[in-house]
């Protein structure tokens, strides 16, 4: 069986050297480049000559064709290639929704080698069951403006099997609602844009029968829950208890 190979693209010469060698000493197979350009290039020619690439670990800010753009093409030609970027800043929402997984610069390498092996993991499971897999998914909304909150609900759900998108406030989520396939919405309670009560409203106003669950550090208040079909204490909630919920609503739902 071959080792995994993954495609390291960073403008960063020491980085690229530091990583590849992390990633070899951990049995990878590892290929590198300096730019979005011959990140292209050589994950076309490693499929043209039938040596598909399993991961690609992706800065974000590079000069030239940056993170963003790479990442786009390389979804384009290769819908099934799980991409995990690297960023020291804050990246836009719309781009974690269309890559695999994100990790922040300064990272211990355990972190990164925990979420190589995750993706790596899921890709597997996925090549294998993608006719099951795909009519099965499920698309969920997660609305809250802080990335920890963001990404922790991500990981949670899709592990779960769930298709999971992300918007940071209020506008971001209308956007996606409007524009996606969306079985369930969570959302957080205080935002700055709108509280998720109020959202819950305008997408009840789009979907009636879309299911709403607004996380928050209270009760729901009277008048508030005519537009939310599920309340969580937010300080309080366990994975498998938000998992229960959301499973339970989005059967009813499909019922």
């Amino acid at each position: 069986m071959r080792s995994p190979k993954i495609l390291c693209v960073d403008d960063d010469p020491e980085t690229l050297r530091m990583r590849k060698a992390l990633l070899e000493e951990s049995g990878y197979s590892v290929l590198t480049v300096s730019s979005g350009d011959e990140a292209l290039v050589v994950a076309a020619d490693e499929r043209d000559n039938d040596r598909d690439i399993d991961l690609v670990l992706l800065d974000y800010m590079m000069p030239g064709l940056t993170g963003e753009q790479t990442a786009i093409r390389l979804k384009e030609d290769f819908p099934e290639l799980p991409i995990l970027v690297v960023s020291g800043v804050r990246i836009p929402v719309s781009f974690l929704n269309n890559v695999n997984g994100y990790i922040q610069k300064g990272h211990e390498p355990d972190v990164l080698l925990t979420a190589v092996a995750g993706l790596l993991r899921d890709r597997e499971f996925a090549t294998e069951h993608i006719p099951a897999l795909t009519a099965a998914r499920k698309t969920i909304l997660c609305v809250d403006d802080e990335d920890f909150s963001l990404l922790s609900r991500r990981a949670i759900f899709e592990s779960a099997g769930f298709n999971v998108l992300m918007a940071r406030g209020a506008r971001e989520a209308l956007e996606l609602f409007r524009t996606h396939s969306i079985q369930i919405v969570v959302s957080d309670y205080w935002m700055s844009e709108m509280n998720g009560v109020a959202l819950a409203e305008e997408l009840k106003r789009i979907s009636p029968s879309t299911p709403v669950v607004v996380l928050s550090g209270f009760g729901s208040l009277p008048g508030e829950a005519p537009f939310v079909d599920a309340w969580l204490i937010k300080s309080r909630v366990q994975p498998e208890e938000l998992l229960d919920v959301v499973g339970r609503l989005t059967e009813a739902r499909r019922s």
